[in-house]
């Protein structure tokens, strides 16, 4: 992916904050410039009082100009606890516009990506590094941009007050100060480029963390006692990433002091020519109280900035993964065909290669497919189903080859507007039963009747019936809800795909892969009695169903091999055969 320096990333980050919210980021940049000169009045209070208080002491002052210089000061504190106050709430509101804002737009992004993208190592580590971290940073960079506002404001003011002093002195700090800036670049480059080399280990390490909390592995963890394997493995990359972590700490803490005790030299040397300049009585008292205000001021600007710069430094990455995530190419979906215009699909030399792949997955895949026929496409694994599937559902428009819309002008066209499926992976979604059943048919409002109609289709309106809050009970471990078995899951995964009365091709990858054989009859059954004239492509690897199709499509290395009824691949004694006749065996004495 394209790099970025950390400056573009700052600014990025920042235009993507203004953007979340114009007021808010707008009344912080306002608070960081009346901070300064609250500060500057806080100091000047200080410097007034004491030489006031001096005075009175040695009694050439009245005890007026000490009343005056501590309601300065009191003044002072005011302005920086009413500035506290609205820093915490532009602050809340700043952070939370923007939270939104990335989360919605991080989610619209991977949601509309080319499914090959998360085939890509490169772009999972990517995936992983932005939900992990990017947010956290860029709401890093939108504090240090201002930081930087009271860097720059306080920097002039507090310097040209110190430069009253000793010009020599200012200016020699400042070429210290962009010295070490330069010398240790590159110990920060080294320091973000060990950042990335982190990552691997740390995306392994959550996988293994996360198996004994998953409801999904829990069984297999404890009948198996895994403990010992996977805290093993955990184990070896906690080590492994204790070990790169060390050496960025090491390098940036001993970076980071040595910086500290630099910047203080000059400090040090000003208090003391300032000392001497007040006991020869060039100043009074106050103006070395002054002066040790600017300089803690001026320090920690400096070392605050410095600090937050390197931090930039090591950790833009994340926040130009984010941007660069939302560059990603993504799958159109505009469609003119209507489901009334839809007469059948026509693949003409489809071909297809993963990312960073040697072989191609599907080669010159030619196929033809008529409304209202019921389809079974089989094959060995990674012949070429899932790809062939995969671009059917249109995920991805990077194949070679064209598919062609009978009913329709257009050359090449996505066919999401006129597909529904249910996949073998299919989503157990943490909502509403009701929920559930319209995500189906996103747009339409379903009333009462029609989710129970789509429920009893199903079989599973007898037991909703029993639940407390019928269709609208939650469903999943959030919120109390009511956990299903796998099988009853996959009814609603099945009444999602009744849900759309305008689809015109069903794609069942496993429709009954955790149902009993019983169930799994009349779901088929079903299936036949509710597709009519809609094109139904069944993909598995159980095949007693294909009998019943009327078209059996044989994938083999990435091409259509055999093609027919059940009947003539049986009489041509090819691959089809040969995988019916095995599981044949199984049932058969």
């Amino acid at each position: 992916m394209h790099k970025m320096p950390a400056l573009k990333a700052l600014i990025e980050a920042n235009q993507f904050a203004y953007k979340s919210h114009k007021g808010a980021y707008i009344g912080r940049v306002l608070t960081e410039i009346i901070g300064v000169f609250g500060a500057l009045l806080s100091m000047k209070s200080v410097e007034y009082t004491t030489n006031s208080a001096y005075r009175l002491f040695e009694g050439q002052a009245h005890i007026n100009e000490v009343i005056v210089g501590v309601s300065l000061f009191a003044l002072g504190s005011l302005i920086f606890y009413l500035l506290g106050i609205a820093k915490d709430l532009l602050d809340n509101k700043l952070m939370l516009h923007m939270s939104y804002d990335f989360e919605y737009a991080l989610g619209r992004k991977l949601g509309k990506v080319n499914w090959e993208y998360y085939e890509n190592h490169e772009t999972a580590v990517e995936i992983y590094k932005v939900r992990e971290k990017s947010l956290e940073q860029m709401k890093n960079f939108v504090g240090l941009m201002m930081q930087g506002v009271y860097f720059v404001l306080g920097g002039v003011i507090f310097l040209t007050l110190l430069a009253q002093i000793n010009l020599v002195a200012v200016v020699a700090y400042l070429v210290l100060l962009l010295f070490m800036n330069k010398a240790f670049e590159k110990v920060y480059k080294q320091v973000k480029d060990a950042w990335d080399e982190l990552q691997p280990y740390k995306q392994k390490q959550n996988y293994f963390f996360s198996l004994s909390g998953d409801k999904v592995t829990h069984q297999e963890y404890q009948f198996n006692r895994l403990f010992g394997f996977v805290a093993n493995r955990w184990e070896q990359l906690y080590h492994a990433e204790y070990k790169v972590q060390m050496k960025i700490f090491g390098k940036y803490e001993i970076t980071f002091q040595t910086a500290r005790f630099l910047i203080n030299l000059p400090y040090i040397a000003m208090l003391i020519f300032v000392g001497y300049e007040i006991a020869v009585g060039k100043h009074e008292i106050g103006f070395l109280m002054l002066c040790n205000q600017l300089f803690n001021y001026v320090l920690d600007l400096v070392t605050g900035i410095q600090y937050s710069v390197n931090d930039a430094r090591t950790q833009y990455g994340f926040v130009e993964s984010f941007f660069n995530l939302l560059k990603l190419e993504e799958v159109e979906k505009s469609s003119n065909v209507s489901s009334q215009d839809f007469k059948g699909i026509h693949f003409d030399q489809l071909a297809y290669a993963y990312p960073q792949a040697q072989n191609k997955s599907l080669k010159g895949v030619e196929l033809n497919i008529k409304l209202g026929e019921k389809i079974a496409i089989v094959g060995h694994n990674g012949s070429g189903k899932t790809t062939f599937t995969n671009i059917l559902l249109d995920l991805t428009d990077r194949f070679e080859g064209t598919i062609n819309i009978e009913g329709s002008g257009e050359e090449k066209i996505p066919l999401s507007s006129l597909s529904s499926c249910i996949l073998q992976d299919f989503a157990q979604y943490q909502l509403t039963i009701r929920e559930n059943i319209e995500l189906g048919y996103i747009g339409k409002k379903f009333t009462d009747v029609e989710i129970w109609k789509c429920l009893e289709q199903v079989g599973l309106k007898e037991m909703v019936t029993k639940l407390p809050q019928g269709i609208d009970t939650m469903l999943g471990q959030l919120q109390e809800g009511v956990d299903l078995s796998k099988g009853q899951w996959q009814r609603i995964a099945i009444a999602r795909l009744l849900a759309n009365p305008e689809a015109k091709i069903w794609v069942l990858d496993e429709p009954t892969a955790y149902l009993d054989p019983i169930s799994e009859i009349e779901i088929y059954d079903l299936i036949y009695k509710l597709a009519g004239e809609r094109i139904v492509l069944f993909i598995s690897h159980r095949l007693g169903f294909a009998k019943r199709t009327d078209r059996i499509i044989v994938f083999h290395d990435g091409k259509i091999v055999e093609q027919g009824s059940h009947a003539q691949l049986i009489e041509q004694e090819g691959i089809y055969a040969e995988m019916y006749k095995t599981q044949e065996a199984w049932y058969v004495a």
